[in-house]
Order: C-alpha cells, then structure tokens, then sequence
C-alpha cells in the first residue's frame, strides 16, 4: 500500500512537472516565432482541417458541441475552423485519449494505472479547449501591449494633418506584431471601398481585446459626432498605459503565490529527503 502511494505520489509530481514544461516550452517558442495573423493561418492547421471534416461523430453531440459562441472564440483565436471541424477534433481526441487509458489500465490494472488512465481521458477531454483559451490569452495580451504605441503613432500623424485612413495607413505600414497585421488587413479591406463602420466592427469581433473594442468605439464616436480623434487618441492611449501599468503591477503581485506551487512540490520534498534520509535510515538500520 505505502508503496503504490508512493507511485502515485511520483506520477502526480511527474505529470505537473511535464504540463508546466509544456506550457513554459510553449511560451518560450511563441515569445520565438509569433503566431500567424488571423488572415494568414498557419500551414498546420489548413492541413488539419480536411482530415477533421473527414472524422465522423453523431449529430447530437455535434449539435451540441459546435454552437456559435465557438465560432466566435475559433475567429478570435485566429483558428480558420468552423465550429463543425473543431468539434470532430475534440470527437477524435476524447476517442484516442480513451483507447490509450483502456490500453494503460489493461497493462497495469492498480492504482497508478487507473490514474494514468484518468489523466490520459481528461486530457483529452480539456485539452483542445485549453488550446483554444491559451490562445486567445495570448493575443489579448500581445494587443493589449502594443496599442498604445500604436495610438500615440496614429495620434500623431492626425495632428500633422493627415486624414485618418491616411494616417492609419502610415502608422500600419511596418508596424510589427500581430496588431500590425491586424491593422494592415483593416486598410486592406479600407482600399477595396467597405465602409468604415463595418470594417472597424469587423477588427473588434475578430479580435479578443477589449481595449481594441474600445479604440474602434472612440473613432466610430468621433466620426458621428464630428470631434477631434486626435486628442480623443492621446487620452485613450494614457488610459491604456495606466491600465497596462496596473496589470504589470498585479502580475508581480500574483508572483509570491505562485511560486509557492513550485517550492511546495519540488524544493520542499529534496530538503526533506536531504535530511530526513540520513536519520531514518540510521534510526531502521540500527547502525
């Protein structure tokens, strides 16, 4: 007995110790190589996408996984999948994540192997919506960082004189990100004759920041109403500033108890066993 605890104390500690390698791994190669834009997806996931149309699953469950508010989600995440497709992932997924616990669990049928096996069906099960919501984090937090750079470019060129489809052209062209790119795609659509309103309504739903939503309200605001962007633009980008000052202080603030997780599960146990060993293994040998 004590030594299936054991066990299942080791495969507990190994598989927090894989997924946060994983997702560290996962943000060090993003940091590296910045995700596609919404408008150009990456090779991966169009080569994925006539294999998730070809997997069959019933229509309930279909019914009941691709709803629209997925949809949603999968355009802000800059997934180029209807919702239909990333249901069959999840159908496929949850399938291969059973086969393996059934195989795990019938090669060692005790207590570790069905908790293997319990891990292996949630990962299956929570894992392409955690993909999903990683992503989406991740390209709030890349546009929530670079828009008030943006604005105070973009403001600046409106009080030299440019109009504003001028000047957002000007202020777009090189700049670097995911906002560039997304912003580049808005003068794109603004060159082939869409209206302002809608292309401006488009850049909000594509996209999960709310600070953006609210960058698209104040030109919407000052195009109806006939006011100066320019000096809306420089209020709202200091607005920005505070509010992305305030985050970076409540991450440093989040950081002392989250390092507790790590000194609890990894330094906490080797300092017991540094100085627990000596004594027990004194205290059973009698020596």
């Amino acid at each position: 007995m004590m030594t299936d605890l054991l066990l299942l104390g080791a495969a507990t500690l190994a598989a927090f110790a894989i997924g946060s390698l994983g997702l560290a791994a996962a943000d060090m190669l993003s940091a590296r190589f910045p995700p596609r834009s919404a408008g150009a997806p990456s090779p991966a996931t169009v080569r994925w996408l006539p294999w998730m149309r070809a997997i069959w699953m019933p229509s309930q469950v279909r019914r009941r996984w691709a709803d629209p508010a997925l949809t949603s989600r999968l355009q802000m995440a800059g997934v180029p999948w209807e919702a239909e497709d990333f249901a069959s992932l999840r159908w496929m997924l949850l399938w291969i994540g059973a086969v393996l616990a059934a195989l795990t669990i019938a090669g060692r049928a005790d207590l570790v192997g069905w908790f293997l096996g319990a891990v292996l069906v949630a990962a299956a099960w929570a894992g392409p919506t955690t993909w999903i919501s990683l992503r989406l984090e991740r390209r709030e937090r890349e546009i929530d960082r670079s828009l008030p750079d943006f604005l105070d470019r973009l403001s600046l060129a409106l009080e030299a004189g440019l109009g504003f489809e001028v000047a957002l052209r000007r202020s777009a062209e090189r700049f670097p990100g995911r906002l560039g790119d997304e912003l580049r795609r808005l003068v794109r659509q603004l060159d082939r004759g869409h209206p302002r309103q809608q292309v401006l309504e488009d850049l909000a739903a594509r996209n999960p920041s709310d600070d953006l939503r609210a960058f698209t309200a104040a030109v919407r605001q000052a195009d109806r109403l006939g006011t100066s962007l320019a000096k809306a633009l420089r209020v709202q980008s200091g607005l920005l500033r505070n509010r992305r000052r305030r985050r970076a202080q409540e991450a440093s603030r989040r950081l002392p108890i989250l390092i507790v997780f790590p000194l609890v599960f990894f330094f906490l146990p080797a300092l017991l066993i540094i100085y627990l060993a000596p004594p027990l293994l004194h205290l059973f040998l009698g020596q």
